[in-house]
């Protein structure tokens, strides 16, 4: 007997594009804190927030179902300083594949100096 398999190739469509905000805001005084949100399509198992061009990056494996059709996940920077200024964008792993990146997003840090110089976006 001769068995003959056909295999049909579907290529996938792209994953929705994430998008990426900024708490309290994206011009913030040296010192204060930063909390930048990441947010794709349920089953999303990583997100990553990357600075200017990808040299610099930080995966949040804690990623919360926010609604039925959306998840996802924070990164915070403690106390930000001009090193912490620039640009930043989300994407995330979904279905063995990252997505296209977010917009980008650019925090800008100015105002009043606080007593601290840490970046807080040293572990990226």
């Amino acid at each position: 007997m001769l068995c003959l398999a056909q295999t049909i190739h579907t290529q996938e469509g792209a994953l929705p594009r994430p998008s990426i905000s900024a708490e309290p805001d994206t011009v913030i005084p040296p010192g204060s804190p930063v909390t930048f949100h990441c947010w794709g399509p349920v089953g999303v198992h990583t997100f990553r927030l990357e600075r200017e061009n990808r040299s610099q990056y930080r995966d949040n494996y804690d990623v919360s179902l926010v609604s039925p059709f959306l998840s996802g996940a924070t990164f915070r920077i403690d106390s930000v300083s001009e090193d912490s200024a620039g640009h930043y964008r989300c994407l995330y792993y979904k279905a063995s594949r990252w997505s296209q990146h977010s917009e980008q997003l650019e925090l800008v840090v100015k105002g009043t100096v606080a007593d601290t110089e840490a970046s807080g976006f040293d572990l990226l």
